[in-house]
């Protein structure tokens, strides 16, 4: 039975709600363990994760982006979505398998993998539960109120474990644990969850040749995001040790938190646009596709400005005195604030559902070599400030390329239309946080009142100039909080 589409705005709260737990956890525990296990230490754990996640993506192979995909597709039809799950758990665990063993293969015959050998197999269960988590499935399904609860309590759980067995600097393997099950220990409960959804029987008449050429490409592409993403950790650990690595991680913790919750506006509306590319709608999905790039830019505008003004005090309040070089670090990363928004809401947002993978790959591989070769000619000399400049770069480069593409196929001039009126309405922001230090109170203080101050200021402004996808959005929400008040049960609009 076909149900209704959830509503986006809900869609849309519980994703942030469930994006915002997931980072905001990270950011306490870096808070916290930053002052206990130093540079070295949150290095050390970094460095794991990021040699993992390599084997992570190949596990996945492409999944959480054609799962989502092709879930959205087939939601209406119970069968047809059981044998397509069950045929992505198959496929996973053939790759999962493999991605094990190059892992310990890696960690036996790699003298610098040996020496983080512990670390490397507790931060190895991820590749495990990320496949057998089916998060994309209930992405597909729009289930972004389970996904939030499920989260959260996840979270909160690992948050009193980080405060009870991490108290000294030799506590890294107890913090990555309570690390990775934050982030993945409520997969444990879809798989059985997942009943509610599927039917669980053998069809025997499984399609899985039919998957293999989409996720190669959106593996291919996962590849290449993976490397100008999480290469610059890898390769500081390399070429420069823990501490870097560990002060570089303070410089980019923030930034990709802003990031990250910027994007949770185009998230939501992938299940949307992928149902709309299938039913060969071009005028709903050219609309939501405008809203995803308008509501990244008027996010990202004044974040940027913000994260620049406020580096210091950000690095102090986070990571404490022993990092406080990584502000200069996080200063030249806040342009990828700006950028990534961009290229996520084409490549993942746009081109993913309609199914260009493609071009993705296209402009991801060039992000990851012009990545690769900035970090093999400045990390050795500049250090952290080499990689965020490697970064900066890469990831420029790919928005550029991304842009091109976009233009073949949406109206970019009508997109970038009201760009200008994010950047005018952010005027008043430098000004705010230049005023804020001569207001001689504590810095979280002084740094709370600049932050609210300056959305208050902005958001102002982008009613006073009536930005249309502002007074939309005001409009949706005031509606929607009406319509609740009126009727508990409602749908999508």
């Amino acid at each position: 039975m076909q149900e209704k589409p959830k509503s986006l705005l809900k869609n849309y709260i519980f994703n942030f709600l469930k994006t915002f737990s997931s980072l905001i956890f990270p950011i306490i525990t870096f808070t916290y363990s930053a002052r206990i296990l130093g540079a070295e230490g949150v290095g050390q754990v970094n460095f794991a994760r990021s040699v993992v996640s390599y084997f992570s993506m190949f596990a996945l192979m492409g999944m959480n982006y054609y799962g989502t995909r092709e879930a959205a597709k087939r939601r209406d039809n119970k069968e047809e979505l059981s044998k397509f799950v069950q045929e992505m758990l198959m496929i996973n665990g053939v790759t999962t398998g493999i991605a094990y063993i190059f892992l310990f293969a890696a960690i036996a015959f790699v003298p610098k993998l040996r020496e983080y050998d512990a670390l490397l197999l507790v931060s190895s269960l991820a590749i495990l539960l990320q496949g057998l988590g089916l998060e994309w499935l209930y992405q597909g399904l729009e289930e972004y109120k389970y996904i939030a609860i499920r989260s959260m309590l996840f979270q909160v759980g690992a948050l009193v474990a980080l405060f009870l067995f991490v108290k000294n600097r030799d506590d890294v393997i107890p913090y990555a644990i309570i690390t990775l099950m934050s982030s993945y220990g409520s997969y444990i409960l879809n798989f059985a969850n997942a009943r509610k959804y599927l039917q669980f029987r053998w069809y025997g008449d499984y399609e899985i040749k039919k998957h293999f050429k989409p996720l190669l490409w959106l593996f291919a592409m996962a590849v290449s995001i993976e490397l100008y993403t999480v290469l610059d950790s890898t390769m500081l650990g390399f070429i420069q040790g823990d501490a870097v690595v560990g002060r570089y991680t303070a410089a980019v913790k923030v930034n990709k938190l802003v990031i990250t919750l910027i994007n949770v506006v185009g998230v939501v509306m992938i299940p949307r646009l992928s149902y709309f590319a299938e039913k060969q709608n071009q005028t709903a999905v050219g609309s939501l596709v405008a809203k995803s790039y308008n509501y990244s830019f008027m996010l990202s505008v004044p974040a940027a400005i913000g994260l620049y003004m406020l580096s210091e005090e950000i690095i102090l309040l986070f990571s404490g005195r022993e990092f406080s070089s990584a502000a200069v670090t996080m200063r030249i990363l806040t342009p990828i604030v700006l950028v990534i928004p961009f290229s996520v809401a084409t490549n993942q947002y746009a081109f993913i559902p309609m199914g260009k993978e493609k071009l993705i790959l296209k402009a991801t591989l060039i992000g990851a070599v012009s990545n690769f070769a900035g970090n093999f000619l400045l990390m050795p000399r500049f250090a952290e400030n080499g990689a965020a400049v490697a970064t900066v770069i890469a990831e420029t480069v790919v928005a550029f390329v991304s842009f091109f593409n976009a233009s073949k196929f949406f109206d970019m001039r009508g997109i970038f239309r009201y760009y200008y009126q994010y950047w005018i309405a952010a005027l008043p922001i430098p000004l705010i946080a230049v005023l804020g230090r001569k207001i001689h109170v504590h810095y979280v203080l002084r740094m709370g009142i600049v932050i609210i101050l300056s959305i208050g200021c902005y958001f102002l402004a982008l009613f006073l100039i009536k930005n249309p996808y502002f007074v939309e959005a005001l409009r949706s929400a005031i509606r929607k909080l009406k319509k609740s008040k009126q009727n508990p049960k409602e749908e999508n609009s």
